[in-house]
């Protein structure tokens, strides 16, 4: 396997990819999205990055617990490493979703 040195991604080159698929979900399925599934299989960090190893065994997320836990987040500063998590959670439903 060749040695990784890391990927750097661009803040506003990421924003802009936001307001792109964000802009695209509203245009074709509308102001609100329904998910239609709740629970899924969550693999663990830091094991998650680990491909030389087995697999870790998968935990059990909750959809509705990660649109939770970003509602109702008032210090951005404690908690904006598990937001980014929680959101990509969304994401990857909502991407499921196409």
């Amino acid at each position: 396997m060749e040695r990784w040195n890391g990927l750097t991604i661009d803040a506003g080159e990421l924003r802009e990819v936001f307001e792109r698929l964000i802009t695209h979900l509203e245009q074709t399925r509308g102001a609100s999205v329904t998910l239609h599934e709740d629970y899924f299989y969550s693999m663990p960090y830091p094991e998650i990055y680990d491909v030389t190893t087995p697999p870790p065994s998968p935990t059990i997320g909750q959809l509705t617990e990660s649109w939770a836990n970003l509602q109702g987040t008032k210090d951005i500063d404690a908690t904006v490493t598990f937001e980014l998590v929680w959101l990509g959670d969304l994401l990857k439903a909502l991407g499921h979703l196409a």
